[in-house]
């Protein structure tokens, strides 16, 4: 159940606190004063889209949270299966945040989490049923939707695996249309093909080839300057002349400086350096040897080098931006072509495992199937009688499903059909024009659909579009018998509504420092009397009212 949401900044509410109870909870209010707002922010703690205009002004984010208490078992699970574990006292906070720049700040458990992970969540925890729902009951191509949320987890993965076995279905059927090429092209590819992989795999490229050919033609065109630096280089160090070279002081300097740290160990750590510097130009004398040595036996012509780059840089030209590149292409190639040129085999062996995968996605589908039949004579009744006991007597509600080839759902095709009075045809759902009527269809459909659900709180905005008297009653005692096995909060205009509620809050605005604030307060037995009776009457508060408003709610106590 939702026990607490806490609201800060979202347009006309700067700061409210709610705590909700079990059973029927109402909000009521003036037009305007913001039950629109506490629906749009309890949206957007589901992970709704959200739009920067609702944050309030002079405000740089707007806030949202929520305390819900996890109390079954399916719930747990299906938490557990996200990796959402509640508190010790079953409590799980959800919690969003709107900035100005559009982005958003979520978390669950105290955690940070993604929108769509917020989403996912608040699936489990709330249900929210408005306009939108009834835009979606008007279309057709969510009628299978519904039918799905009755089936429940067996249901759920009895599509999950339908949806497998077609997504490999479907992606072996384009890998056979893939060999389906006409001969004419199949053989032009095949020269394409081989041409390209010929042309890459004669060159023998190696990837750090290009690298060292530029190295070396960077040394050949600069040679004798080389020549030049490396002799004096190798004469300063180790062939003077008559003069000592740098590696002679050196070793002159260091025995004589371990000479003088036999008589002063203070010169010891300079004279170990020394030795070492010694040490090290002896190192260096003989690999700049060594080099000089090299270069003037390293003859390769220049030529040969510009031409085997020219050879790399044409192919990186035609077939990558780098030597990597090209040979993973002539490898791409060589792949192609052995498919191609074994097309034959592999079509046989693909048109093998297309027949077992279109098997496969034939007996899941039939599977999905046979649950969705079974399913609907249940649905049927249930939501008939519920219809039948919110003011429609002569309604009969009808699920059709008509045989489809393959798809995305499944094989079949799902819509539903209702009569409202004797003697009428079954006509499509959206065919229904009369707002009350919609609004009782949806009541009528959710409270079956929602019976097995994993998420305790059910949210009932505007169900009492299109309706008064008796049929207003008959659904606020339809709420109130929904609210002996979940928590439900229901916006509502009308007094026969409000009356069935256990818990009452007012929702109103006032003026505060120059500034409209919107504010959500739990009412009294003596308050709920005063605004059952400003529902009935408007502003014209009195006696007679106010003993209607009564009666109403002892009417409403009456089924508890």
């Amino acid at each position: 159940m939702l026990f607490a949401l806490h609201i800060r900044n979202i347009a006309l509410i700067d700061d409210a606190e709610i705590e909700f109870q079990n059973g029927l909870n109402v909000l009521t209010g003036e037009t305007g004063a913001g039950k629109s707002i506490l629906i749009g922010s309890i949206n957007l703690l589901l992970g709704d889209r959200a739009n920067r205009e609702l944050i309030r002004q002079d405000a740089e984010r707007a806030e949202v949270s929520g305390i819900f208490y996890v109390e079954n078992e399916m719930q747990k699970n299906a938490l557990a299966d996200l990796g959402i574990l509640p508190e010790e006292d079953g409590s799980v906070t959800l919690s969003r945040q709107l900035l100005r720049d559009g982005k958003n700040l979520c978390k669950i458990a105290g955690r940070t989490a993604t929108l769509s992970e917020l989403k996912e969540a608040g699936s489990l925890l709330v249900n929210i049923h408005g306009q939108h729902d009834s835009q979606a009951l008007l279309s057709p191509n969510q009628h299978i939707h519904f039918l799905d949320s009755f089936l429940k987890d067996e249901g759920k993965h009895a599509l999950s695996d339908y949806q497998a076995a077609y997504r490999e279905w479907k992606s072996l059927l384009k890998q056979s249309d893939d060999f389906d090429l006409d001969e004419a092209e199949k053989l032009r590819k095949i020269d394409m093909l081989t041409y390209e992989s010929d042309e890459i795999r004669s060159a023998n490229l190696i990837p750090t080839e290009e690298d060292e050919l530029k190295a070396k033609r960077d040394i050949i065109n600069h040679k004798k300057r080389l020549e030049e630096s490396v002799a004096t280089a190798l004469s300063a160090l180790c062939d003077a002349g008559d003069g000592p070279d740098a590696r002679q002081s050196l070793s002159v300097a260091a025995q004589n400086l371990a000479d003088a740290a036999s008589f002063d160990s203070s010169l010891s750590d300079l004279s170990a350096r020394l030795e070492a510097l010694a040490e090290e130009a002896d190192d260096v004398s003989r690999a700049v040897r060594n080099y000089f040595d090299r270069l003037s036996e390293d003859d390769q012509p220049i030529d040969e080098i510009e031409a085997r780059l020219d050879v790399i840089y044409r192919l990186k030209r035609k077939y990558g931006a780098t030597v990597e590149a090209v040979i993973a292409h002539g490898e791409a190639c060589e792949a192609e072509l052995a498919k191609l040129q074994n097309a034959e085999a592999q079509k046989e062996q693909l048109l093998k495992e297309l027949a077992m995968a279109e098997e496969k996605a034939n007996a899941l589908a039939e599977k999905l199937s046979s649950l969705r039949k079974e399913a609907i004579p249940h649905i049927e009744e249930k939501v008939s009688e519920t219809l039948h006991f919110l003011n429609m007597p002569d309604a009969a509600f009808a699920v059709i499903m008509t045989e489809m080839p393959l798809g995305t759902l499944g094989a079949e095709q799902v819509s539903f059909f209702i009569k409202t009075n004797a003697g009428e045809d079954y006509r499509p759902l959206n065919k229904i024009v009369s707002g009350g009527e919609l609004s009782r269809i949806m009541l009528a459909i959710k409270s079956v659909l929602t019976d097995g659900d994993a998420a305790q709180t059910l949210i009932f905005d505007e169900i009492d579009t299109g309706v008064s008297g008796s049929t207003a009653q008959k659904i606020g005692r339809k709420l109130r018998e929904l609210s002996n096995t979940k928590q439900v909060l229901c916006v509502t205009h009308l007094a026969q509504i409000a009356a069935m509620a256990t818990t009452h809050f007012l929702i109103e605005k006032s003026a505060e420092d120059g500034r409209t604030k919107t504010k959500v307060t739990p009412l009294t037995p003596d308050d709920r009397i005063e605004e059952l009776a400003r529902i009935i009457s408007g502003d014209a508060v009195t006696e007679t009212t106010r003993k209607q408003a009564r009666e109403l709610i002892q009417y409403g106590d009456m089924y508890d």
